[in-house]
């Protein structure tokens, strides 16, 4: 029976390494606070960040990630400029490098603030988006707060990349773009 006792106990405790291990250089569960990536996440959509990709990877337009904020908890926003990207707006339309980025996922309405942007808007000092830095928007342009209201992200404060929405149960999803 002791043998047993101590047998669990082990299990037990190796089950709650792997955890603190994945959760704090893998992967990180996430809860969606707010509609601004409506209608790809909805308030209280729970997603799985994975921090290991930033190890590996640079971020690209259309990647969904988790960033910390200093006005508040973190934020779950869609990557729309990498640095030595230029990033406009005109008429609610995105320009990447002076190409129209297609945005199937974006909630268009008539009422959206600051719909036009320049770099230079936003308080960038350069011509193109700089080393260690991303701008990012939310899908539901009309009420996300973002880089138009916040400037660009500092990459540092990035958590990783959204993998996977596995609540709620019947919205499982892997692909964000």
């Amino acid at each position: 029976m002791l043998k047993e006792i101590k047998e669990w106990l082990i299990a037990i405790a190796v089950a709650v390494v792997l955890i603190l291990i994945i959760r704090q250089f893998l992967f990180v569960s996430f809860t969606v606070d707010g509609l601004s990536m409506d209608p790809t996440f909805e308030d209280g959509d729970k997603v799985v960040v994975n921090k290991f990709i930033d190890n590996f990877t640079d971020y690209e337009t259309g990647d969904v990630i988790v960033f910390n904020s200093e006005k508040g908890p973190a934020y779950v926003k869609r990557v729309i400029g990498t640095p030595g990207d230029t990033v406009s707006m005109e008429d609610k339309q995105v320009y990447v490098n002076g190409e129209p980025l297609n945005e199937d996922y974006v909630t268009h309405t008539e009422d959206s603030y600051m719909d036009n942007f320049t770099l230079e808007e936003l308080g960038v000092e350069e011509e193109t988006i700089p080393e260690g830095t991303l701008l990012v928007l939310g899908d539901n342009r009309p009420v996300s707060r973002d880089s138009r209201d916040f400037g660009l992200v500092d990459q540092s404060e990035v958590i990783g990349e959204v993998q996977l929405r596995f609540w709620p149960l019947n919205e499982i999803s892997i692909n964000f773009d």
